[in-house]
């Protein structure tokens, strides 16, 4: 086995902002101590840190020459890459010791990512280059990034985050030929005709798919009722167009409610219900904790000895105030993208080298970062610049879920498996329900 070596440069800047935000752990764990360097406050625009593994025989220079239109070749043993890492550390609203919230996200992300990092050079036989960038929160400070020509010489970039910063960069890495991961980001259609775009996180047409598909194993379309307001109403025909593509599927009852309606007192549900049979609800909302709350509390005096079940997204996870035994009685599901289980050795093992590196406990964010990471070193491992092509064959499983992407038509191209597709997205999803202690994924 040919051993890496691990050259790390990380200004004390982003060390103090990691070690700010986060709670730290359970005193039953002790990190080493490490000393820290000067702080420094990197440039505008300059990467922020710089991470090199290379080989110690025959080690490879870690940027070589670029042509205009980079090759496409199979990835193999000691093949080297260059990647940058966008994401918002809003350096710029950092004053003195003082860190501001929202920089969390990319603090816990890339701290998750440099663990995968070091993992990878030590697993998958190639060598990466790789530079991370602040794209600070607004649009005025993120564009001129694009025009940065330290930015072109990377091959594979792992975000931004900001809608409107992925649109713009999704624009730019297709006229540039690069390959564009966007870890968080999980809205539809953000680019066309990019095949080398990739979205991890998986849309709400996603989870509308994956709730429609697993309600009908096991219920008939005439059981289910879709629920929300008025101003909700465009999220039906996702659900409505899921069921049509099924075998026998008609058209699933749809209860829309005025956006003012603050409880269902004045509303039937018993309609909904069949004789003998469960009554299926699912509920496309999450801005309004007290509309679902209503609705749980009018189902419940409804139902009497029926039986029912209730989806909802992913949001509702986070949800205070709700009485659990809403939740137990009801049936209550949720989709959601992913899914930590912390009984797991791997998790376990990931949690003890977050802290040892940062002195935090990991959150979600940290989570995504390891996966997206060690997802791209498996890829860039096996197929090269040309792991896009591919990733509709692939299956990658992570610790908090897995990725499992689909070849994704906007622009009335149809899936003849000739066509190019406008972009790749993760489509896998979780149903989770509502147990004793918490959601846990459906057996």
């Amino acid at each position: 086995m040919v051993k890496s070596l691990f050259f790390f440069h990380l200004s004390a800047l982003l060390t103090c902002i990691l070690l700010a935000c986060t709670p730290k752990a359970a005193p039953t764990i002790r990190p080493n101590q490490t000393a820290k360097p000067p702080a420094q406050r990197p440039g505008a625009h300059q990467p922020m840190d710089t991470i090199r593994w290379t080989t110690p025989v025959h080690p490879k220079p870690p940027i070589g020459a670029q042509p205009a239109q980079p090759a496409r070749p199979s990835g193999g043993f000691g093949d080297t890459y260059h990647l940058a890492m966008l994401l918002p550390f809003l350096t710029n609203q950092t004053t003195g010791n003082t860190v501001p919230d929202k920089s969390n996200l990319a603090l816990q992300f890339y701290a998750g990512a440099k663990i995968a990092l070091e993992e990878i050079s030590q697993t998958e036989g190639i060598n990466l280059v790789v530079d991370v960038y602040d794209t600070q929160a607004n649009d005025a400070d993120f564009l001129p990034l694009i025009s940065n020509p330290k930015i072109a010489k990377a091959d594979v970039f792992i975000g931004p985050v900001r809608n409107s910063h992925v649109e713009a960069f999704a624009d730019w890495t297709k006229r540039n030929r690069k390959i564009l991961i966007s870890p968080e980001t999980p809205t539809s259609e953000l680019t066309t005709q990019n095949p080398d775009f990739i979205q991890v996180n998986p849309s709400l047409r996603a989870h509308c798919e994956a709730i429609t598909q697993f309600v009908r194993n096991t219920h008939r379309d005439d059981d289910v009722t879709l629920v929300c307001k008025e101003k909700e109403a465009d999220r039906l025909p996702y659900f409505q167009n899921a069921n049509a593509a099924l075998p026998g599927g008609g058209a699933f009852a749809e209860l829309i409610v005025p956006d003012a309606t603050a409880n269902f007192d004045k509303i039937d549900l018993k309609k909904y219900f069949k004789p003998g049979r469960t009554a299926v609800f699912i509920l496309p909302t999450w801005s309004s904790q007290d509309f679902v709350m209503a609705f749980l509390r009018k189902l419940k005096e409804t139902k009497g000895p029926s039986k029912v079940e209730v989806y909802g997204m992913p949001q509702w996870q986070s949800y205070e105030g709700i009485d659990p035994e809403y939740l137990t009685s009801l049936n209550v599901h949720i989709s959601s993208a992913s899914y930590i289980d912390y009984s797991v050795q791997e998790v376990k093992d990931f949690q003890q080298k977050f802290y040892e590196s940062t002195g935090t406990i990991p959150d979600g964010d940290a989570f995504n970062g390891y996966d997206v990471m060690r997802f791209t070193g498996k890829m860039l491992r096996q197929y090269g610049l040309s792991f896009p092509e591919n990733l509709d064959r692939e299956t990658f499983q992570g610790l908090h879920g897995q990725f499992r992407f689909s070849r994704i038509f906007t622009s009335g191209a149809v899936d003849d498996g000739y066509n190019r597709p406008d972009y790749l997205e993760n489509t896998f999803v979780h149903i989770l329900k509502f147990e004793k202690f918490g959601f846990v994924p459906t057996k």
